[in-house]
């Protein structure tokens, strides 16, 4: 009984040295291999598919020893026809002297041509399915091509593209004109069968939209929310632009949102941070009040399913700080400061009840209202046969918008020029 004892417990020894004392026989060296930072789908030509990737272009002088040398630099992209993701790949390393890595890719994006095909759904499937590939990374669709949007990018401020990505896409707190919107987010929702997906916009604007006019003060109110990408009316060396929010029915895009409508979604999904908004002046409409807004809570949100048409009540709390009174009016004091509360609580409320209709005839659930219905049923048998997405477009929707204004800067009153 002894011996047997003696030979187990040597036969395990010998697993274990075998299975921790291998070598590294499948590894990569940090000099043979290139992170990939972007990748682009767009249709193909000859093939199904247009492949582009974009990565580093390392010089001689940064050396191979630090991965995160990786990050700075030039940057350089490639481009392939192929028949699938992995075939892409594999066509890619035989033509590149470092093989292809994409254990560090921060951005997946599709262009709009594709999306509005339903093609989306056939790519996204490999890309979540492969292991090098994390679920954090963001995803977009491209206003134009995926190609043209990846061959010029270039870090705007530093070096490292990789860092303008992440801090590009951190801005949507601060904005609330784009969705923060991962790979995890977008297949998720892309197989759930109560809502539907979204994904950010992006786009190369042409810098055409800009017209140097001395007739501002002349032109209709604009909340300067009203673009989509590719189209704010700017200068400047970077061409790029992240703006609104792509709506897709399952995995086919069937509207864009701008950005005033992309920030009125984010609330009601409770994304929404905090924005600037520009209304205009309730005593002066010629003249314009500047708000900084911000979520108070989550949105709260109970539908009623006992009817034959749901009925949806939502409610929204929000926050704001005065930043300019052009009209010198003292909104300040209580009373006018109720009066500038009520005037953009009226005006958040119809712009979402304007959303939710519109979304409506899309019949497009990006608010999340079918997660919040699953609620009232206790198997998922009773709310499929409830058959939510067709008795979505006939629902009855009701807004209720609370807005309070907590500070005024650093004026206690507003005072005429003399």
């Amino acid at each position: 009984m002894l011996r047997l004892s003696n030979k187990l417990l040597l036969f395990a020894l010998i697993t274990i040295c075998i299975i921790f004392l291998t070598s590294c026989f499948d590894s990569d060296e940090i000099d043979s291999i290139i992170f990939v930072i972007a990748i682009g789908v767009d249709k193909g030509i000859s093939d199904k598919w247009l492949l582009t990737l974009q990565f580093p272009n390392l010089s001689e002088s940064q050396g191979g020893g630090d991965p995160g040398s990786q990050g700075a630099g030039e940057y350089t992209f490639v481009s392939v026809d192929a028949p699938s993701f992995f075939t892409g790949i594999n066509m890619l390393n035989a033509s590149l002297p470092r093989k292809l890595n994409f254990m560090q890719t921060q951005i997946i994006m599709f262009s709009d041509e594709l999306a509005q095909d339903g093609l989306v759904g056939e790519y996204i499937a490999p890309l979540t399915r492969y292991r090098q590939i994390r679920r954090s990374a963001h995803v977009f669709v491209v206003n134009g091509k995926a190609y043209d949007f990846i061959k010029d990018v270039k870090p705007l401020i530093g070096n490292t593209l990789s860092k303008n990505y992440q801090i590009w896409l951190d801005l949507s707190h601060h904005t609330g004109y784009f969705p923060h919107i991962t790979l995890e987010d977008f297949h998720q929702d892309i197989n759930s069968p109560y809502l539907d997906c979204i994904a950010t916009i992006v786009a190369v604007n042409k810098l055409k939209d800009y017209e140097d006019s001395t007739t501002g003060k002349d032109q209709v109110f604009n909340t300067g929310g009203k673009y989509i990408a590719g189209e704010l009316p700017r200068m400047g060396e970077n061409n790029r632009e992240l703006w609104g929010t792509a709506l897709f029915d399952k995995d086919k895009l069937v509207a864009k949102l701008n950005g005033d409508e992309t920030r009125l979604l984010l609330m009601l999904r409770g994304d929404y941070k905090r924005g600037f908004y520009t209304i205009q002046d309730p005593k002066e409409p010629n003249l314009i009040i500047p708000l900084d807004v911000t979520m108070n809570s989550e949105p709260k949100i109970k539908i009623n399913t006992s009817k034959s048409s749901p009925v949806i009540n939502i409610e929204v709390k929000l926050n704001g700080d005065i930043m300019a009174v052009q009209s010198r009016y003292e909104y300040e004091q209580p009373e006018l400061k109720s009066l500038l509360e009520a005037e953009f609580e009226e005006i958040i409320k119809e712009d979402i009840e304007n959303l939710v209709k519109k979304c409506q005839k899309l019949n497009v659930d990006a608010f999340r209202f079918g997660e919040y219905a699953t609620r009232n049923f206790l198997t998922i048998n009773e709310f499929e046969n409830y058959k939510w997405k067709e008795k979505y477009k006939t629902a009855e929707v009701n807004v209720n918008v609370k807005f309070i204004i907590r500070r005024t800067g650093t004026l206690i009153r507003s005072t005429p020029i003399s």
